[in-house]
């Protein structure tokens, strides 16, 4: 890369996640004031042959492919050709702005504890330090017990690996980047420097204006547009009644777009059942091991979550949803009449949604 010697290499803020902390929000923001970003400064580069313009998800994907033996990124980024790294390497050396923003949650997995022959977190920096003349890493992390559980919701909404385990055995499957936040810190500092990784807590009364959108361009400082005031974004999750049919749903053979299909109608019509004790204390929907470990994480790392070491309640695992019968009568009875609808997909995603309420009830009947 070279940079006239009358110009210094610009700043980069990297920021990183984690998924489920309105990753989502910021980058759709970001990439929608890219004009008025230019104005103050400030690149927001867009990668060309890419799904997503609006992130920087395909330089992570690229990563992860060189790091984790017989990865293949495909279905997330079909342009592998693209050459994101060049694009990113000529915007730099292009920009007049003296400050550069990336964005992809997928960075957050770059060295999770999966097989690999080389560190990816490692590999970026070696990739971003030569670019920039200074790096900031930024993440804000949601208190281990409610992003686990928005993490597993996030699994089996979109069918990754076809889920059917209970929450609380799903989330002790997940990678330790996903409890151990002291650890996931000490691996980017190592990389990249005690004073340039920023950590901060996902809580909407520690954000600016109780939103990571506001907060974060406060971080950086930039002035946002008016625009700021009518933007929103919502990821809608599935309800706990929803999670549990999709984890029901999964038992059976089925593709991604019925997959979709399914979650539509499951939104709709899974409405949570009332009075559930455990939706104020989400720790309280895992099993104890698992629960040390958050705690182990937060005495080294103090974060300004409320209830860090999960002190105010210390009981057993609680159902992850107190649902009846009833709860399931209107989506099953959507799920019939999609059944005999003449689109297939559609016809396909109500039998799936019904047969996984009759396994629900046979289970629920049989305790």
């Amino acid at each position: 890369m070279f940079f006239s010697a009358r110009r210094q290499r610009p700043r980069l803020y990297l920021h990183i996640g984690q998924p489920k902390s309105g990753t989502t929000s910021l980058q759709d923001f970001l990439a929608l004031e890219r004009e008025t970003l230019s104005e103050q400064g400030f690149l927001y580069p867009r990668l060309r042959e890419v799904e997503n313009d609006n992130a920087h998800h395909a330089l992570s994907y690229d990563l992860r492919e060189e790091t984790v033996p017989g990865l293949r990124m495909t279905p997330h980024d079909p342009s592998r050709k693209a050459r994101v790294w060049d694009q990113l390497a000529a915007a730099v050396r292009d920009t007049t702005c003296s400050t550069v923003i990336l964005s992809s949650e997928d960075l957050y997995f770059l060295d999770d504890d999966g097989e690999r022959h080389r560190s990816g977190v490692a590999l970026l920096a070696n990739r971003l330090k030569p670019l920039f003349s200074s790096i900031t890493v930024v993440a804000y992390l949601r208190r281990q017990d409610e992003h686990v559980e928005s993490w597993c919701n996030e699994l089996v909404k979109y069918g990754f690996r076809r889920n059917t385990l209970d929450i609380a055995t799903l989330a002790e499957t997940l990678p330790v980047c996903h409890s151990d936040y002291h650890m996931l810190r000490e691996l980017w500092v190592r990389r990249f420097g005690e004073d340039a990784v920023l950590f901060r807590a996902f809580r909407p009364d520690r954000l600016k204006n109780g939103s990571i959108v506001d907060d974060f361009c406060d971080l950086v400082g930039y002035q946002p547009s008016s625009r700021l005031m009518d933007f929103s974004h919502r990821n809608l999750r599935l309800t706990r009644l929803g999670f549990e049919v999709m984890r029901h749903l999964n038992r059976f053979e089925h593709s991604l777009p019925v997959h979709r299909r399914a979650v539509e109608l499951i939104q709709d019509l899974a409405v949570e059942p009332p009075e559930d004790p455990g939706a104020e204390a989400p720790f309280e929907y895992f099993r104890e091991p698992l629960r040390e470990k958050w705690r182990d994480s937060n005495r080294a790392l103090r974060l300004d979550f409320p209830d860090p070491l999960f002190e105010k309640g210390q009981g057993g695992v609680r159902p992850y949803c107190l649902w009846q019968p009833p709860d399931l009568e209107a989506l099953r009875e959507a799920a019939a009449l999609a059944a005999l609808q003449d689109d297939r997909c559609a016809a396909a995603a109500g039998a799936l949604v019904a047969a996984a309420i009759d396994v629900m009830r046979t289970e629920y009947h049989a305790l």
